[in-house]
């Protein structure tokens, strides 16, 4: 009778005019947004994690190993995109493509909402998702939330089929649903915690004796849960099996508990790619930490003591990071939302559009009232509540509360539902009960309480299109021009970005070699006009670079690549004024000449100096010694026009002989 009872129930008629309405709408909103944001260089060029998941998925595509060790990032991601360049996807095809699946995320959520709250809820919740702009804001990004978020509902959805009896075969329903989250894992590994917690509530609900008759599912089933799991988990088991390490995943849980927990994390910043990220890996290295593994170990305890040495200030953060995850400003990662609604057009994702800001004050009403629905609400809150507690460890932007946001619109819809059913009841206290809460929660939700909407925090996307405009992809050009004008426009906006002053430096440095290199042609050549023009071009870009990496060095002294750099200025600049040593020379300005290679002394010292400080922080710098040594010899070719010149000349000999001047 059972099993009957389950068939029926299965064969539920589909809401299928519901469904074309909803899935419908979602494609004609996407398109609306892809017209608008289309033409930006962040739609046609990945950056930062987008750029890390193309590179890995394009190395896979060709047939090569990316990185022959445990993986640190899950693997979900890049393999997919691997799988959709290699079936001739461009990046254009894969953005649409994931489009799709987020129309499709509406419909499996529309349909988990109805088995547990009424049509016109579930119907209504599904429609403020299909609307909800930062969706497709995260589709049209080459990140893994797209996938893993459907693949989430998916699970839930089979979960709540076999919670409400809708499933025939609860065993094989929650095995399928295992296997979801699993895959799903593989892309978002915090969703370990999530399916142990649903197993745990199955487990517990089945055994309860005031279980509804045709509902029954006994620890079996939730074994097929975990099973299959365990299965969609296992390739990538085996992977890091295979480089002698048991993680079930990934090993980035040290690198990102370290952002959001230390002296400099601020809740909602991961570490960015470049001199921070540089430094933590040097750091794992000189502590031993041979891989990815070994790493996260390291960054790990390092993170817990530091806690236990703060307890206060990591409690501020806790808190911070909870209030960022019900605010309704979009915390940036990667891409700032607030770029394209200022920068690029894009009004959907403007302040003023009905968006997060309006759902989530009914979507927390209707968390707090899920008792009035069916049982299967108490299920969703669980997954609301421990996905988010699996984002609160490490920092919260709108990219990590994105898989949250297909459940919190269901429940804002029950919310709504609520007041109008307490409206309609004539109940006027309740009414203004719950209106009040709504209207406090509306305050604080919409208050910008750490500034994210300041202009500043624009500034690492205007350094991102810097990025963009320096190098080549597919068929794109470089544009110098335009890499510089952002840099600088970056730099503006956070003048103390260690990040901004040293690729800064570095493009100038970058602009200024060739002139280097064709003044000291020119004084081979004896062609004093052209050499001197071209050294005249290229002293102020070296002195601004120097001046950059100088900045860099003292907002953060372990870069160094800031102090090699400081290296690369000081001996570019110490030969234009050789160069310039020799053209005095060349026109009997002895006076001119003494001057200029007084000046390529010191400069050529301070470029010892930076060295050393790179040799200092990462003795396996073996390029830095071979650039001291280069130094010492520019050093000795210098005319001996005065005292200080050749007592430093006969010190620089002195060392030469003795084999130290790369260790000084």
């Amino acid at each position: 009778m059972a099993r009957s009872s389950h068939t029926r129930a299965a064969r539920e008629p589909f809401p299928t005019r519901e469904a074309v309405i909803l899935v419908t709408v979602a494609l004609v909103f996407r398109l609306v947004y892809w017209l608008l944001a289309s033409n930006s260089l962040f739609l046609q060029t990945p950056v930062v994690d987008g750029s890390f998941f193309d590179i890995w998925a394009r190395t896979l595509a060709a047939g090569r190993v990316f990185q022959a060790e445990v993986f640190f990032k899950p693997p979900l991601y890049a393999y997919l995109l691997s799988w959709f360049y290699k079936a001739g996807f461009s990046l254009t095809g894969v953005l649409i493509l994931q489009m799709l699946v987020g129309s499709a995320t509406v419909l499996l959520t529309f349909l988990s909402g109805r088995l547990v709250f009424t049509p016109r809820i579930a119907f209504s919740g599904a429609l403020i998702l299909a609307v909800l702009p930062i969706l497709p804001f995260f589709e049209t990004q080459l990140l893994a939330e797209t996938w893993t978020t459907a693949l989430t509902m998916g699970s839930v959805l089979l979960v709540l089929k076999t919670v409400t009896g809708k499933s025939s075969a609860p065993g094989r329903t929650l095995l399928f649903a295992g296997l979801l989250m699993g895959i799903a894992a593989l892309g978002r590994p915090n969703l370990m915690l999530l399916v142990a917690t649903v197993a745990v509530w199955l487990w517990w609900r089945g055994r309860s004796k005031t279980q509804p008759a045709g509902q029954g599912y006994g620890t079996g089933s939730v074994i097929l849960l975990l099973a299959g799991f365990l299965l969609a988990v296992s390739p990538a088991t085996i992977h890091n099996l295979k480089y002698g390490e048991f993680t079930l995943i990934s090993a980035n849980l040290g690198a990102n508990l370290v952002a959001g927990n230390s002296d400099e994390a601020d809740g909602v910043s991961a570490l960015p790619v470049g001199v921070l990220w540089d430094d933590l890996q040097l750091q794992t290295r000189q502590q031993g930490a041979g891989n990815p593994v070994q790493a996260s170990r390291y960054l790990t305890g390092k993170t817990l003591s530091w806690v236990g040495a703060n307890p206060g200030r990591a409690l501020a953060l806790m808190g911070k990071k909870a209030l960022l995850m019900v605010n309704a400003q979009e915390g940036r990662n990667n891409i700032n939302p607030a770029w394209f609604a200022r920068q690029e057009g894009v009004f959907l994702l403007a302040r003023w559009w009905p968006a997060t800001w309006l759902m989530l004050p009914p979507a927390i009403l209707g968390l707090a009232l899920f008792r009035r629905w069916r049982p299967g609400a108490n299920l969703l809150l669980w997954v609301v509540v421990i996905q988010a507690a699996g984002v609160l460890p490490f920092f919260v932007n709108a990219r990590f509360r994105m898989p949250l946001l297909p459940l919190l619109a269901l429940f804002a819809a029950a919310g709504g539902a609520a007041l109008i059913e307490l409206w309609k009841a004539g109940d006027r206290r309740g009414l203004a009960v719950r209106l009040g809460l709504v209207a406090a929660l509306f305050v604080t939700v919409n208050v910008d309480w750490f500034g994210l909407g300041a202009e500043s925090w624009l500034a690492r996307d205007w350094f991102n299109q810097g990025l963009i405009h320096s190098r080549p992809y597919e068929d794109r050009k470089p544009d110098p021009v335009q890499a510089e004008r952002s840099f600088r426009r970056a730099l503006e906006l956070d003048s103390d970005a260690v990040d901004f002053n040293e690729r800064l430096g570095a493009f100038l440095l970058g602009k200024a070699q060739p002139l280097v290199k064709a003044g000291g042609m020119g004084v081979r050549q004896k062609d004093w006009a052209n050499a001197s023009a071209a050294l005249g071009r290229a002293e102020p870009l070296l002195t601004e670079a120097r001046g950059l990496h100088r900045h860099a060095v003292e907002v953060f002294p372990r870069s160094y690549r800031s102090w090699i750099n400081l290296g690369v200025s000081g001996k570019w600049l110490g030969d234009v004024r050789a160069y310039q040593a020799d053209i005095a020379l060349a026109h009997s300005d002895t006076a001119a000449a003494r001057t200029a290679a007084i000046g390529a002394l010191r400069y050529y010292m301070g470029s010892v100096q930076g060295y050393q400080k790179s040799i200092e922080i990462d003795p396996g710098l073996e390029d830095s010694k071979r650039s001291i040594n280069q130094v010492f010899d520019s050093v000795m070719a210098l005319p001996g026009l005065d005292q200080s010149i050749t007592d430093f000349q006969r010190r620089a000999a002195r060392e030469i002989r003795n084999g130290n001047q790369g260790r000084r």
